[in-house]
């Protein structure tokens, strides 16, 4: 003990025959080795910090009650109105728990790290990965420091994360067939990025079955910004043979494309049909109202439930829920 009487880092470590830079590893809730500590000298150390009463700094002191009292909603922007529908859902759940939710945007991958910090060190009890994030990271370190993970994902299968299966790919796939079984001859995709994720497949999917190839000419890039989707299907509208539905990867993009169709005088849907994807409330009042692929009803308490029933008890077995996504039928299509 120290002169003043305040157990120290140094004192720890002594009690738990440990170097004060181990100790200070594992007190801080860091996880960034290349090679994890043995478990055992984790509780060897976690014990003597309990037992001396050591204060250090927030995560030693949340060692006495094993809780950090916030979860964490990660998300790569942008995102659509329902992360908002997902985050308010959240506060209410975590309020009821005593608990407070943050949010952690991953914006670029190559510094997802540094944005997971937060997570790795053990500072949130909890996490929920929104989108395609857990199939674009590693969610090794994470999972070792967090308590409970939580993520939307229709491939990712990892022991001990609960995992949110929304069909995406099945549910695009329907999308696009119905525009063909109704006569559409040349359906664009009006994509986030170059990436060839779940919803395009689908769409590629459906043509397939169809018989159909894929022009690379209907395929653009540009859901992402409302801003940037509204002059991709502008300049689709212009050229000599325009296509007669669109399909995009977000709501965002179906309101362009009505607003681009309206700017030059095409009508929906008698010339132009159109599926956004996030069944977002704007979805029900925009003009024409917007057929959407997403969930019927955005409800998440189920969910956040299941988060903190694993915050609870992190051994409870891996949990698959299904929230399927539909496709919600309305004037634009």
């Amino acid at each position: 003990m120290s002169r003043e009487g305040r157990t120290t880092l140094r004192d720890v470590a002594a009690a738990a025959g440990v170097s004060v830079a181990t100790c200070s590893y594992v007190l801080s809730g860091r996880a960034d080795r290349t090679t994890p500590l043995p478990e055992p000298t984790r509780q060897r150390v976690q014990e003597a910090a309990r037992r001396l009463g050591y204060k250090g700094n927030t995560a030693a002191r949340s060692l006495r009650r094993q809780r950090s009292e916030l979860i964490a909603i990660v998300y790569a922007p942008p995102v659509g109105p329902w992360l908002d529908q997902l985050t308010w859902e959240c506060e209410d759940v975590a309020a009821a728990h005593g608990y407070s939710v943050i949010g952690v945007p991953v914006r670029r991958l190559d510094r997802a790290a540094q944005s997971l910090r937060v997570i790795t060190r053990g500072h949130v009890d909890g996490a929920i990965f929104v989108g395609s994030l857990s199939d674009d990271l590693d969610l090794t370190a994470a999972r070792r420091s967090t308590r409970a993970l939580m993520a939307f994902s229709d491939t990712l299968r990892m022991p001990g994360v609960d995992v949110i299966r929304n069909n995406a790919r099945s549910a695009l796939a329907e999308a696009t067939t119905y525009l063909i079984e109704a006569g559409r001859e040349r359906i664009a995709f009006l994509s986030h990025s170059n990436a060839r994720e779940d919803r395009y497949l689908g769409y590629v999917d459906a043509l397939q079955r169809a018989g159909r190839a894929v022009d690379p000419d209907l395929v653009r890039v540009g859901a992402a910004s409302r801003e940037d989707a509204v002059l991709v299907v502008r300049d689709l509208l212009a050229g000599p043979n325009p296509p007669d539905a669109i399909v995009s990867e977000s709501d965002r993009g179906g309101f362009a494309a009505l607003q681009a169709a309206a700017d030059r005088g095409v009508k929906v849907p008698d010339d132009l049909a159109v599926i956004g994807t996030g069944n977002t409330r704007e979805a029900t009042y925009s003009l024409p109202p917007l057929t959407s692929v997403g969930m019927h009803q955005l409800e998440f308490a189920e969910m956040v439930e299941a988060l903190f029933a694993r915050i609870d008890d992190p051994t409870l077995p891996a949990r698959e829920l299904l929230m399927p996504w539909v496709l919600n039928h309305r004037a634009s299509a």
